[in-house]
C-alpha cells in the first residue's frame, strides 16, 4: 500500500477515533504531514498515549475533542478552519470533483462492544455511508475536494460493504462502488466457512478462481505478499492452478475431491466446506484410525455407487458406523446436488454464449439457426428449473451470474473481482484490544457530468429504485418501479452489448450484473421518458417511495 500513499506525503491528515495513537504514529511516520487532527471523543481515556504526540518539539498533531458519530463534528471542522492551507471547493465548479491528494481522512471505526446504528444495523457501517456519498457533493471532509479514506473496520461488521460476489450487489454495494473505488488492503484469518448472514454467496471454486487473478495481478505488479500475511487461499489457489492446467476453472466434483485430499492429508479446508462436511470428513477418519478392520465405503468418486458398509452388529463401532453411514448419505446427496446445480448452470453458461454470438451476426439463416438453439436450450434451462424445488432454484442463478461476472466481459464486474492483490492477512494479537479487523482504503470516483447540478442525485435515486431487488430481472425492475418502464430499454444500447455486458434476453439479465454504463443509460432514458409520474424529478421521489 505504501507506493499508493506517496502522493500524500506532507498533505494534511484527519484522523478519527485514534485511540492510543499506535496507527497514527506509523503513519504520521510514513507521511509526515503538516498537520495531523486527532478526533478524539474521548481524550482523557487516551492522554497518557497522546500527550507525548501533541507535546512533542515542533508537533504536528492537534487534538480536537468532539463527537465523530455526528456528521456535523466535520462540517463544523471545515468551517472553523482546522485546515487552514485548504480550499473549499464550489460544488459547482468543473474541477470540484478532482481528487483532493492533500488531505488524507483515516482512522478507526471499530466500536467494542458492538455499537448499534439508528437505520443500519452497526454505527460504524452508518457513518461509511454518510462519508462515501458526500464526495459527490463536496459535503464534510469532502468540502476541499473528494478524499481518500483509510479506516480500521470489525471485520464481521464489514463482511458485505466489499460485495464479494454478485449475490450481495445490494443497493447499499452498488451505491458504494457507483461513489468509490474499494479496496480491501487487510482483512482477519478465515477460521471457517460462513454461513447464514455471514456468508460471501459464492462456491468455493469461484472464491479461488477469482483469488488466482488476484494472485497474477500482484505478481505482473511486481507485489508477493509475505508468507505469513498470506490467506489459505493462496495454497489452494496453487493447487487448482496446477490440477486445472493454468487455468483456475475447475467444477465443484473436482473441487470437492480435491479437499477431501487434503483432509486425508491432515489439511482441514474449514474455509471452504460447510461444518457438516467436515464433520462427516472427521468421523470417518476417525473410524478408520480407531478401528481399522472396519470396512468403510468411500464417499468419492461420487460417480460411482457407494458400497454398504459391512459391520457386526456386536461390533463397538456399530453405533457410531449406522450414524455415520446416515450422515454420509446426506453429505453424498448434498454433493451430487451441487453437480446438478452446476449441470443446469452449463446450460445457462451456452444460452449466453449463443446470444452474444446471436447479437453479433447479421439477419440470415446462421443468425435463424442460432436463435433456433438458444430456444431449445431454455426449454432445457426451464424444465431442469421446475424439478428443483422452490427453495433451490435460485442457487444454479446465482451460479452462472457469478460466472459471468468473473470470465465474460466486461468481466469481472464487481471490484472485488478487480483487486490487483489479496489482502493482507491480521491477527487477534496484533490489536489492543483484540479484535478480528480490516483495513478498507475508498478512493472516490467522480461524479457524472451533467450541466444539471441535480443529475448525480437524480442517479443516485434511479438506484434506489432499481435496485429494491437486485435478484429481479432487469425488465422485472423497471417495470416495478412504474407500470410500463421497460420501454426506456430501446434507448438503452448497452443493454443489448454484448461486448458491454449487454444479452438478447433481458429476462436473463440481472439487476445484479448491471453495469454503471447501462444504469447511466437507463436514469437518462428515464429523465426523458415522456410517461414518468408526477413528482419523480425529485432527487428524493424512489428513495421516499422504497
Amino acid at each position: 500500500m505504501a507506493h499508493t500513499l506517496e502522493p500524500y506525503k506532507g498533505c494534511d491528515i484527519l484522523d478519527i477515533n485514534p485511540g492510543v495513537g499506535l496507527w497514527s504514529q506509523k503513519l504520521h511516520e510514513f507521511l509526515k504531514p503538516r498537520n495531523h487532527i486527532l478526533l478524539e471523543p474521548s481524550p482523557d481515556l487516551f492522554r497518557p498515549f497522546l500527550d507525548p504526540l501533541l507535546n512533542a518539539p515542533d508537533s504536528k498533531y492537534k487534538l480536537v475533542n468532539k463527537d465523530p458519530l455526528k456528521v456535523e463534528s466535520y462540517r463544523e471542522l471545515v468551517d472553523e478552519g482546522a485546515f487552514p492551507q485548504q480550499t473549499r471547493i464550489d460544488p459547482q465548479d468543473p474541477k470540484g470533483q478532482d481528487l483532493n491528494q492533500t488531505l488524507l481522512v483515516t482512522g478507526s471505526l471499530a466500536w467494542d462492544p458492538f455499537l448499534p446504528g439508528l437505520s443500519f444495523d452497526s454505527m460504524a457501517k452508518q457513518l461509511y455511508h454518510h462519508f462515501t456519498p458526500a464526495a459527490w457533493s463536496n459535503d464534510l471532509f469532502h468540502a476541499f475536494g473528494p478524499v481518500r479514506t483509510l479506516f480500521w473496520v470489525q471485520t464481521e461488521d464489514f463482511n458485505h460493504v466489499v460485495a464479494k460476489s454478485p449475490t450481495y450487489m445490494l443497493k447499499s454495494n452498488r451505491l458504494l462502488e457507483m461513489t468509490q473505488n474499494l479496496n480491501l488492503v487487510v482483512t482477519s484469518e478465515r477460521e471457517s466457512r460462513p454461513a447464514g448472514k455471514g456468508a460471501i454467496g459464492r462456491e468455493p471454486q469461484y472464491e479461488i478462481e477469482s483469488t488466482i487473478r488476484a494472485i497474477r495481478s500482484a505478481k505482473k505488479a511486481g507485489f508477493d505478499i509475505p508468507e505469513h500475511r498470506r490467506d489459505v487461499t493462496h495454497k489452494y489457489a496453487e493447487l487448482i492452478e496446477e490440477a486445472s492446467g493454468g487455468s483456475g476453472i475447475i467444477n465443484s466434483e473436482t473441487m470437492m475431491e480435491l479437499m477431501y485430499a487434503q483432509y486425508r492429508a491432515g489439511n482441514r479446508p474449514t474455509q471452504f466446506l460447510p461444518q457438516g462436511i467436515l464433520d462427516c470428513f472427521e468421523v470417518e477418519k476417525q473410524l478408520q484410525e480407531e478401528h481399522p478392520d472396519l470396512k468403510l465405503s468411500p464417499i468419492f468418486p461420487l460417480s460411482k455407487k457407494t458400497a454398504a458398509t459391512v459391520t457386526n452388529k456386536a461390533h463397538p463401532a456399530s453405533d457410531k458406523v449406522r450414524e455415520y453411514t446416515k450422515t454420509r448419505a446426506l453429505v453424498a446427496h448434498r454433493l451430487r446436488q451441487r453437480i446438478k446445480f452446476e449441470e443446469i448452470v452449463i446450460i445457462g453458461e451456452e444460452i449466453y454464449k449463443l446470444e452474444c454470438k446471436a447479437l453479433k451476426m447479421k439477419e440470415g439463416p446462421g443468425k435463424a439457426k442460432t436463435l433456433k438453439q438458444i430456444e431449445q436450450l431454455e426449454e432445457q434451462w426451464d424444465q431442469r428449473l421446475a424439478q428443483l424445488s422452490r427453495n433451490l432454484e435460485h442457487a444454479p442463478v446465482a451460479e452462472l451470474d457469478d460466472r459471468i461476472n468473473l470470465r465474460y466481459p466486461p468481466h469481472p464486474r464487481i471490484q472485488w473481482d478487480q483487486r490487483l492483490f489479496d489482502p493482507l492477512m491480521s491477527r487477534e494479537d496484533e490489536v489492543w484490544p483484540r479484535n478480528r479487523v480490516s483495513l478498507i482504503s475508498a478512493t472516490p470516483i467522480p461524479r457524472p457530468a451533467s450541466d444539471d447540478p441535480e443529475w448525480h442525485e437524480q442517479v443516485i435515486d434511479f438506484v434506489f429504485g432499481l435496485y429494491a431487488n437486485s435478484n429481479r430481472s432487469v425488465i422485472e425492475a423497471l417495470d416495478s418501479m412504474q407500470h410500463g418502464l421497460s420501454d426506456i430499454i430501446k434507448d438503452c444500447p448497452s443493454l443489448t452489448d454484448p461486448d458491454k455486458g449487454g444479452r438478447l434476453q433481458l429476462k436473463h439479465l440481472r439487476v445484479k450484473l448491471l453495469t454503471m454504463e447501462m444504469i447511466y443509460e437507463m436514469a437518462k432514458a428515464y429523465k426523458e421518458w415522456p410517461f414518468k409520474a408526477p413528482g419523480s424529478d425529485r432527487s428524493l421521489y424512489f428513495r421516499h417511495k422504497n
